[in-house]
């Protein structure tokens, strides 16, 4: 009966990113707790609602593909790692969640814009 009880806290994560990149808002709300609340550190903004998480998700211009590159359990809920693109700008996403009974709590989630190295330093490093 135990088994039965605990879901797998990557379901929801990727489930998540996939309905975004579908433009699937409501599907993506049923994975939200009610509480939900994102926070983007590197641009110190908070989310503070699942409503507020979606609209802005919704409304953010462009026309985005994403894809899940991997959602790994933690202690807490999984980490994913996604690759977002409009075809011209490339965006690299790391997110951590807490997730319980199959619901997305909380979110911490950090952006990075592809680019050049700041400095030379090919000596020590191989480009991927």
């Amino acid at each position: 009966m135990l088994a039965t009880m605990i879901s797998d806290p990557t379901d929801p994560v990727r489930a998540l990113w996939e309905r975004l990149n579908h433009r699937d808002w409501t599907g993506a709300a049923r994975l939200l707790d009610g509480g939900f609340q994102a926070v983007w550190p590197q641009t110190g903004e908070r989310i503070t609602s699942p409503a507020n998480y979606l609209g802005l998700n919704r409304t953010y211009p462009g026309d985005w593909k994403i894809t899940v590159r991997t959602v790994d359990a933690t202690a807490e809920g999984a980490v994913a790692r996604i690759h977002i693109s409009n075809g011209t700008d490339e965006v690299f996403a790391l997110g951590f969640y807490r997730v319980m009974g199959g619901r997305i709590l909380g979110a911490e989630e950090y952006f990075a814009d592809t680019g050049t190295p700041p400095f030379e330093r090919s000596q020590w490093v191989e480009r991927a």
